[in-house]
């Protein structure tokens, strides 16, 4: 058997390890409230895990040793993990998945005595890096702005030109209140209250006043026709 180097749908085990799935299938189903999708995934990362150390322990050896928990180490467990980074180049959020579908397979396993030691229990989840905001250049506020004129009303181009202009945070936008804005004939500002009492004033250019003026009037004339 060849070393897996690509994750297949569906990779084949021995006939051990066909009885050894089957056997935790039928515990999910039996005694869990799950969902057909999670049985799904809980089964395919082990099949997936039990396929890969089929493959690994059959290396430097003439005879195949079919996959058996009592085999399985926690050095199997992140080697298993650090393949699946470095080789298959998996995202973090999908290394996560599998490994929590082995730990959740090995404490059942440890739960009801068909292993002494779990192996899985101090193997670390995949720390995932947050990317830092990107700002949107110039062609890409253009191509925004354009859409929601096109498909929105005059409330959702004010709200997307205020943040674009501002700079205002989404809970600030949300509980902004008229008394908070201020639109003279050549500037305005909008006072926006913090933690601690603290506030801000962040001034209006003629883009931004523009559209709160817009939407403002559209408000009046509703009124007026009630």
């Amino acid at each position: 058997m060849e070393t897996i180097t690509k994750r297949a749908k569906r990779p084949m085990l021995s006939g051990t390890g066909e009885h050894i799935l089957a056997q935790y299938e039928r515990r999910l189903r039996t005694e869990e409230d799950l969902t057909a999708v999670t049985i799904r995934n809980y089964l395919s990362d082990l099949r997936h895990f039990a396929a890969w150390c089929e493959s690994t322990w059959k290396q430097g050896r003439e005879e195949d040793l079919p996959f058996t928990p009592e085999r399985v180490t926690t050095p199997t467990i992140t080697d298993y993990r650090t393949y699946l980074q470095l080789v298959l180049h998996l995202k973090p959020n999908l290394v996560n998945r599998s490994l929590i579908s082995l730990k959740r397979y090995f404490a059942w396993l440890l739960s009801t005595g068909q292993i002494r030691h779990d192996p899985s229990k101090v193997v670390k989840l995949v720390g995932e890096e947050v990317s830092a905001p990107r700002h949107l250049d110039d062609q890409e506020e253009q191509a925004l702005v354009a859409a929601v004129t096109e498909t929105g009303n005059l409330r959702d181009r004010a709200i997307i030109v205020l943040m674009l202009h501002t700079g205002l945070r989404a809970r600030e936008l949300c509980t902004l209140t008229r008394a908070q804005v201020s639109i003279g004939k050549r500037s305005g500002t909008i006072l926006v209250h913090g933690k601690r009492n603290k506030y801000r004033e962040i001034p209006l250019n003629v883009t931004a006043r523009a559209a709160l003026e817009a939407n403002e009037r559209l408000i009046r004339r509703l009124v007026e026709a009630v």
